[in-house]
């Protein structure tokens, strides 16, 4: 069975160097990994956890940078990367909305050296709107491109943490209806977006979304998997973690695929769906061939 995890990240060694100063720059990146306690890996320790763990591949997802500059730099780390480790490392550039035409040619950029699409962008983190005419731009562009966007979500309730945002499922409702043709993934189980896939109306507009599980075992019980896929089906549910984040902080203490690639395995999802979970339905959605 083929694993990808479609939810990971990736920094450049000049950015775990020099953390501190990309932490001046960015106050959400600082307010998340100024500490050095913020898991940071090299390639060299992530091809190794994949071996480990059995996974084949894994999708790198940009962080959401509050400077374009700086969006460029890692961009042209992860092009690096992936041309270096084709069979093994797919990754998302990132683009910061605010600014306009020079977005939309950075993703245009990415696509051109062999990025999968474009994401994770926050909303949040980077301070757009969903209904920004430069968000929406990138969003038209990576719709016109053929490729796909991921979006920072997160539960509207429950508990606070570090890096949960304010974007309401009403905005990302209203963005999809706006892109309908855009392939998007919502983060995060989609902050909980998935429910409301009962809605026919709401079925229909979201025919184009995917939902990743990054995170999850930090936010719900392992039920999710088997709730979401019976909400939405079997093809739009992607495994993803977060590595290397910590996702069982009372016992992990190094970051691994593994434990959350077992919570999926006995989340009570259907034997002959897990294929398309844990690995297809990212080929899928972010395969650049």
């Amino acid at each position: 069975m083929l694993i990808v995890d479609a939810h990971i990240h990736l920094f450049s060694p000049e950015i775990q160097a020099h953390r501190d100063r990309y932490a001046a720059h960015d106050p959400f990146f600082g307010y998340l990994y100024s500490s050095p306690k913020a898991r940071m890996v090299s390639v060299t320790e992530l091809l190794a956890d994949m071996d480990a763990a059995g996974v084949d591949k894994v999708v790198a997802v940009g962080w959401p940078w509050q400077r374009g500059d700086i969006c460029r730099e890692q961009n042209d780390w992860l092009m690096a990367v992936t041309r270096r480790h084709t069979d093994r490392v797919i990754a998302l550039g990132t683009v910061q909305p605010l600014d306009g035409p020079a977005a939309v040619a950075e993703l245009r950029r990415c696509v051109e050296g062999g990025l999968a699409g474009v994401g994770e962008l926050n909303a949040d983190g980077q301070g757009f709107r969903l209904d920004d005419s430069g968000f929406l731009s990138v969003a038209r562009a990576a719709t016109d491109m053929g490729v796909p966007m991921l979006l920072h979500t997160n539960e509207p309730v429950g508990h606070v943490y570090p890096g949960k945002g304010q974007l309401s499922l009403a905005d990302v409702y209203a963005f999809i209806k706006a892109t309908p043709e855009l392939r998007l993934v919502l983060a995060h189980w989609g902050g909980g977006f998935p429910f409301y896939e009962l809605m026919p109306e709401v079925r229909a507009a979201a025919r184009n979304v995917f939902y990743d599980s990054a995170a999850s075992p930090l936010l719900y019980t392992p039920a999710i998997f088997r709730t979401v896929i019976d909400l939405v089906g079997t093809d739009k549910v992607l495994f993803g973690s977060d590595y290397p984040l910590i996702l069982y902080p009372k016992r992990q203490k190094m970051p691994s695929f593994s434990p959350l690639l077992d919570e999926a395995n006995s989340g009570g999802v259907p034997a002959a769906a897990l294929a398309d979970v844990l690995g297809r339905n990212a080929m899928r959605v972010y395969s650049t061939s």
